[in-house]
């Protein structure tokens, strides 16, 4: 029982110290060094012995799964014709269409999202004539 405590307890400052480190401006990435042995583990393993997610590790794989979310965002411009979202840095593409084009008729747009250092404005403006 004091293991599983000890488990969960882990779990929750491991999720507490990635989602404080991710939201920093100046970090770039997350690297956990979680070490597995026959024996066990001194404290913070992401798996049992069989390769099960321990508490730890179902922390690291919902971060993960969160960090994804952003693929297949849809969203529709407001009255005066603006998207605004939420992104990560990072490299994506924007499918932009409207409802009177044709199917198979649409803009796509590739755009970067960089850290507010290698950025010089935080807003990016796309102008669609249709």
């Amino acid at each position: 029982m004091a293991k599983l405590l000890t488990s969960c307890l882990f779990a929750a400052y491991l999720d507490q110290v990635i989602r404080e480190v991710h939201a920093h401006a100046g970090v770039n990435g997350i690297m956990i060094w979680s070490a597995w042995r026959p024996q066990g583990c001194y404290t913070m393993c992401l798996t049992d012995n069989n390769f099960k997610n321990l508490a730890t590790g179902n922390v690291v794989d919902k971060f993960l799964s969160e960090l994804r979310v952003v693929a297949g965002v849809n969203g529709t411009t407001d009255s005066n014709g603006y998207f605004e979202t939420s992104l990560f840095h990072g490299e994506y593409e924007a499918k932009i269409s409207h409802p009177s084009a044709l199917p198979d008729s649409y803009n796509l747009t590739s755009f970067n999202v960089a850290s507010i250092d290698e950025a010089r404005e935080r807003t990016m403006h796309v102008k669609i004539n249709a």
